[in-house]
């Protein structure tokens, strides 16, 4: 069969302005694409021999990892050609797939999801995942001897108390065994384990659910921040516009209007990606006084020479690693959210308020306008509606509050 193996440069570019490297396996004429953790500039890769020039940083290293993917795939293709007269790409992934992540322990397993997350674009979500790992090795100083047929219920009830001793709660936990069960899953999902060694059907992760009450504005609450008077506090003057703009919206994230430009603009009507789940949104503001007043600040202020409508990034994304775009969002969202706090204080609200409450803000004021669930979620960018449902949740709970209390 014609058959061909090769690693490639991908020419779509990632948000770092890098190239994705893949392996690209060619069975007649038909090819498939297999990520690796790489990518790098057009100009340290040498297309001809499918290889890291010296101008990339470790290239000796990370091209011997390169020429072992290539021959994993070639043990399949011979695996393929011992078992089958013929064989096409799908079954070549079955052998592959299961080859490239068979014995796996549980520390390289983590170590190349952390790199896949990073590679995405999800810094928040591969820093999560490492602080895990990193936990872990602290837990079992030989974590790299441990196969997923090792974590057992005792395993996770260990180091359970091993992160309450170092003063852990129920929140932080949660966040660690649900990563941990992330990586299981994925392991049972490329067979590096079988099924019957899940040890989460025993170990309830829900145990440490704890049920905060969404902090949102009410109405009247809302209506202060509109009418605030930022000559009191002008610094706030650019958290109070994005927290207006964040809830008419619909509750757009604040990493996503840190990247809405002027071109996105079609009189009062946009669309974007969202930044964390990929769902595309449109967006048809309402055409009242307080988004035209945005607007027309925001065409005259404009302290740095970018094609963003928001001041929040000081400079074209294409010329900022992930790690700058991401260190420049936290450090502008501290600031507007220290700001939002003193508009509160000033206005007599006694409410922990940040940022993200304007998207919990609009998804109550839907709620009590009785929008149909559905529409909040799409509205939201929930990919499923338990998503939204459990959102939703403290705040129906705090309307039956408020209807019990005024009966009596």
């Amino acid at each position: 069969m014609n058959t061909s193996i090769k690693i490639v440069s991908k020419k779509n570019v990632l948000k770092n302005g890098l190239y994705p490297i893949y392996l690209r396996v060619t069975i007649d004429r038909k090819s498939k694409f297999y990520s690796t953790p790489f990518s790098c500039k057009l100009s340290e890769w040498n297309e001809n021999q499918g290889e890291f020039t010296s101008k990339f940083r470790n290239h000796l290293s990370f091209n011997k990892t390169l020429r072992k993917m290539k021959d994993s795939a070639s043990d399949a293709i011979s695996l393929l050609e011992k078992d089958y007269e013929s064989y096409n790409l799908i079954l070549f992934d079955k052998y592959y797939s299961q080859k490239d992540k068979q014995g796996l322990t549980l520390c390289e397993l983590f170590q190349k999801e952390i790199i896949i997350f990073y590679e995405n674009g999800q810094i928040s979500y591969s820093t999560s995942m490492k602080e895990a790992l990193n936990a872990l090795k602290q837990f079992k100083k030989d974590l790299h001897k441990y196969k997923f047929e090792n974590i057992d219920f005792q395993f996770l009830t260990d180091f359970e108390n091993f992160l309450r001793k170092r003063g852990a709660n129920d929140g932080g936990i949660g966040v660690y065994m649900r990563n941990i069960r992330t990586i299981y899953n994925k392991a049972i999902n490329y067979k590096i384990v079988q099924p019957q060694y899940y040890p989460f059907r025993d170990f309830k992760i829900s145990k440490y659910k704890k049920r905060n009450i969404r902090k949102a504005l009410n109405e009247n609450e809302f209506l202060a921040l509109l009418n605030f008077d930022t000559n009191l506090l002008p610094a706030a003057k650019n958290a109070r516009y994005l927290y207006i703009f964040s809830y008419y919206a619909r509750g757009m994230n604040f990493t996503d209007l840190a990247e809405l430009k002027w071109s996105d603009l079609d009189n009062l009507q946009f669309s974007y990606n969202r930044n964390k789940t990929d769902v595309l949104l449109k967006i048809k503001l309402p055409d009242i006084p307080v988004i035209n007043e945005i607007f027309d600040f925001y065409k005259i202020y404009k302290p740095y020479n970018t094609p963003y409508i928001f001041p929040i990034l000081n400079r074209n994304i294409k010329e900022c690693t992930i790690d700058q775009i991401k260190t420049r969002k936290d450090s502008v969202l501290r600031y507007y959210n220290k700001q939002l706090k003193k508009i509160l204080e000033i206005c007599k609200i006694d409410k922990k308020i940040t940022f993200y409450t304007a998207r919990h803000t609009f998804a109550t004021t839907a709620l009590r306008k009785d929008v149909n669930i559905n529409v909040i979620k799409q509205s939201l960018g929930h990919k499923r509606l338990s998503t939204t449902e459990n959102y939703l949740d403290d705040f129906l709970e705090s309307e039956v509050d408020d209807v019990i209390v005024g009966m009596f």
